[in-house]
């Protein structure tokens, strides 16, 4: 079948969806730098005063680093009006100080120390010190906080005072990415919540001065502020969780900027008089329940590996916006090198599938309600039907796929993901037996010690090698299909200055302080 006809089907196939479903982003995943010049280009001076309306993708339950919401890639234009983050991830996948002046490893990386900025006070002027980040730490360990960094938290062995700016930390293993893990939950210091209805207060350029917990919150500049003092007055935000919406509350002048990664958005943006500032944001891939037959044969994933066409799924879902995906390792990772990733082969689909005794392989494709989305699972169905394979589209609500994910209650689920965007975090989360988030249930010996390899050794030439290796065995075995790179970021008013460039990014992230509105 020809792409042509792809785009035609799938076209027909979800032009009714585009009205009526609303927007949940399946990304989760950073500063320009601390800088409020950062990014601007020929825009003049900047502008202080003002107020800054923003309109969130998603609702949030609580202001606190603890809550994985508030630390998804979408959700980090507030996080990081709150809360300083230890470490960012700079251009190509670099992780870099912020909050921190250094993260210095022992010769083997089983021991870091990491040395504060001197004189950072929290919003309330109590000193965020080396005692502060090490209560942080504590807290969001404990089973209570329920966040998702328990399991980076239990790489920790030990935490040392050494000195007012000073952190030791001692690991239960060599870890030559050790820093990588402080720059979401683990790296937003803040004290606790007073109560349950209270923020955690942190060190950001703003302050809270009301809030509506999944609704809207109203930032305040903070007087107090260490760095960079915020350009705006406030900051607005609003939840407008539906993606169609959010897009309108910006062209009719309700928000002045949004997160989008809505392709047909992206691309009428400029159409319609807005900006845009976007990087690869996040990943399609398609995740095999491997522990349950028939995703346990690596030759049944093969076939299906061999039946897609990678280049024509970018087209018709991402309207040529975006990348081919070629692996676990992305095309902006500081461990590239490149790798052969299967051409589509229908007749060794076929003929894999016959070998494996399935020829006539049918199941449940389980996919949320997005319309790029249904929209993948149309043009992978049409696909796989060309290699005699028969796939339902099973849709889900975003909390009932949740819950299907983790308890890997699937035979076969579409899945994007911002954690590409870090390599490290990437592979030794999504592929290493024991951590939460291996998905799959993806298990080889030759791919964990690889990957240990690659994160004990702060040779870089040495971690690339470790790292390839692990990702050429993962795209042989296919436990996950690798689909496309796609553009994520934000669209703003054109009265919305100090925009970043975020094309060399990783991981999609902008600091509102560095923003201005023109007057």
């Amino acid at each position: 079948m020809k792409r042509t006809k792809y785009l035609l089907t799938s076209a027909l196939c979800t032009s009714a969806l585009v009205l009526s479903v609303s927007a949940c982003t399946a990304s989760d995943d950073t500063l320009p730098g601390g800088d409020a010049k950062s990014g601007a280009v020929n825009e003049g001076q900047a502008v202080d005063g003002g107020t800054l309306r923003i309109g969130l993708d998603r609702p949030f339950a609580k202001l606190d680093p603890a809550d994985s919401t508030i630390v998804s890639q979408p959700m980090l234009v507030l996080a990081n009006a709150l809360y300083d983050p230890l470490m960012v991830n700079g251009d190509n996948g670099a992780v870099q100080p912020h909050l921190a002046k250094s993260f210095a490893p022992n010769a083997d990386a089983t021991a870091w120390t990491l040395e504060l900025r001197e004189g950072v006070t929290f919003s309330d002027g109590k000193p965020l010190d080396a005692q502060a980040v090490v209560d942080h730490v504590n807290r969001l360990a404990k089973p209570e906080a329920k966040c998702s960094c328990v399991a980076d938290a239990a790489t920790i062995g030990a935490m040392t005072v050494n000195s007012p700016t000073s952190v030791g930390f001692t690991l239960k293993a060599p870890d030559a990415a050790f820093p990588s893990l402080f720059t979401r939950s683990l790296g937003y210091v803040s004290e606790a919540p007073t109560g349950p209805d209270t923020p955690a207060t942190g060190s950001g350029p703003y302050t809270v001065e009301s809030v509506q917990p999944g609704v809207s919150v109203t930032l305040a500049r903070n007087p107090s502020y260490w760095g960079v003092k915020g350009h705006a007055d406030k900051l607005v935000y609003k939840v407008l969780a539906d993606a169609d919406s959010r897009y309108q509350s910006l062209r009719s002048g309700d928000a002045d900027l949004i997160w989008s990664e809505t392709p047909s958005q992206l691309k009428q943006a400029a159409g319609d008089g807005l900006r845009a500032t976007t990087g690869p944001g996040s990943t399609s891939t398609v995740l095999f329940n491997t522990k349950e037959a028939p995703f346990d044969d690596p030759r049944v994933r093969q076939a299906l590996q061999a039946a897609v066409d990678r280049e024509a799924v970018e087209k018709v879902v991402y309207l040529g916006q975006g990348t081919v995906s070629d692996g676990p390792i992305s095309s902006r990772s500081p461990y590239r090198a490149t790798g052969a990733h299967p051409a589509r082969d229908t007749a060794k689909a076929r003929a894999l599938l016959a070998e494996a005794g399935h020829a006539d392989l049918s199941f449940e494709y389980v996919v949320d309600n997005r319309p790029e989305a249904q929209q993948r699972a149309t043009v992978l169905q049409q696909m796989l039907g060309e290699a005699g394979v028969k796939m339902t589209i099973k849709p889900m609500d975003s909390a009932s796929l949740g819950t299907a994910l983790f308890q890997r209650k699937f035979q076969v689920m579409d899945f994007v993901t911002s954690l590409f965007g870090d390599t490290d975090t990437a592979l030794n989360s999504l592929y290493t037996q024991g951590s939460p988030f291996n998905f799959t249930g993806y298990a080889n010996t030759d791919v964990a010690k690889a990957i240990a390899e690659g994160r004990a050794s702060q040779d870089p030439a040495k971690r690339t090698a470790a790292y390839n290796e692990a990702a050429k065995r993962i795209v042989a075995d296919a436990p996950m299909l690798f689909l496309t790179e796609n553009p994520a970021g934000f669209l703003a008013s054109t009265k919305v200055a100090g925009l970043p460039d975020l094309t060399k990014r990783t991981v999609v992230n902008v600091t509102p302080a560095t923003l201005w509105v023109k007057k």
